[in-house]
Order: C-alpha cells, then structure tokens, then sequence
C-alpha cells in the first residue's frame, strides 16, 4: 500500500468532527495520571481483546505505577538521593503520559470503526498521529494481522518517547 509521506489536513463532516472531540475528551480524561492510564488500557483490552498491544501497556503501565511507588518506599529512601527519585518518578510519568497521548486516541478510533464497520484512520491525523501509523491500521483492517500491528505500536510509541524522553538530558 503507497502513501504519501505528507498529508493535507482534509475536510472532515459534522460526524468526524464530533467523534475527533469524543476522542479527545475521553483522551484527556483517562490521561490524568498512572492509575487511570493502567485502567482504561485495561478496560480496552476486554472490549478489544484482537489488540493486544492494549494489553501489553496496561501491564507496562502498571508495572510503570509499582516502580512510582517504590521510589518512595524505604527502600529506596536509604540507596537514592531525593532528587534521583524525583527525576525517575518524572520520567515513568512523563514516558507514559506521551504514550498514552498518541495510542489511546489510535486505540478509539479504531473501536469507533468497528462500530460503524468502516475504518475511520483517515482521522488520525487530527491527533497527531504519524502517518506510519494510519497505514498500520488501515493494513490491520485489512489483514487482521494483531502482532504485524502490535509491532508497529511497539515501534511508534518507542519512537514517541525517543527525544523528549530517552535523549532528555534532564533524564
């Protein structure tokens, strides 16, 4: 499948404009903190059980919520100074917050096109998300090929993180 690398922004109906604002509220909402981010994973996975990427973040998630929490822990408080805690702390956060913020609306859309049996990927690009990743899922759609797809979210939420977070000299 081609795709251009560039995309023009284009017009999108009533319908699309309100299913772009559902899925950006319900997105800023559930990406509060840890907690909510781990249970809207969760809850997706067991209405879409086909993504498994869904699930893979919600235990990386969670996993993310248990090393937050061990930062303030005892045992920690003797082996870190306060402000190593604090900047691991700010990067679980901070890694899992931009992951969420590019895969939770991917992850919407796709359920908003099962729903209405048409894919809705052509919206992807009102979240920002990469072109790369419109044609996964428009291959998924096609081919239903979950780790292909797991794949590619692996790779793209790697890539999400790459400079803001890994290449951060604050890290």
């Amino acid at each position: 499948m081609k795709m251009k690398q560039n995309r023009e922004k284009n017009f999108c109906t009533e319908e699309e404009k309100a299913i772009i604002h559902n899925i950006k509220k319900k997105t800023e909402i559930a990406n509060v903190d840890n907690i909510s981010r781990t249970q809207s994973y969760q809850e997706y996975y067991l209405r879409n059980s086909e993504i498994r990427w869904a699930f893979l973040a919600s235990m990386v998630s969670r996993n993310a919520g248990w090393n937050m929490t061990d930062l303030e822990g005892r045992y920690y408080a003797t082996v870190l100074p306060r402000t190593v805690k604090k900047h691991l702390f700010i990067l679980y956060e901070q890694a899992n917050w931009i992951i969420f913020l590019d895969a939770f609306p991917q992850l919407l859309l796709y359920e908003e096109s099962k729903k209405r049996r048409a894919p809705l990927f052509h919206l992807l690009q009102y979240f920002n998300v990469s072109i790369f990743m419109e044609k996964e899922w428009l291959l998924f759609w096609e081919r239903r090929d979950m780790n292909r797809l797991m794949t590619a979210l692996i790779i793209n939420e790697q890539n999400k993180i790459q400079k803001p977070v890994i290449e951060n000299t604050y890290f």
